[in-house]
């Protein structure tokens, strides 16, 4: 069963993505997640670049850049004449 991801905002916080990092593993603590906050770190860290570090950041908290799943369609069974 997957954790749910907990929500922080991006917009109007400071861009740094040392202070983004901080904010989102304090988070993932904070929602009894410590081992996806380490993860998080370290892929972070390995990134070597801001915008990837960004998307990491998402993928463990759900941010304005964060993937959004759309609610499945539904299939008609008939095709249509």
């Amino acid at each position: 069963m997957e954790k749910q991801r907990p929500k922080m905002r991006l917009i109007g916080q400071d861009g740094n993505i040392f202070a983004i990092l901080g904010r989102a593993s304090r988070l993932l603590k904070e929602n009894g997640q410590p081992d996806q906050a380490k993860e998080m770190c370290d892929r972070v860290y390995q990134s070597g670049d801001y915008y990837k570090a960004l998307n990491i950041v998402s993928e463990y908290v759900e941010t304005e850049l964060s993937e959004k799943t759309l609610p499945k369609q539904k299939k008609r069974s008939d095709p249509e004449r």
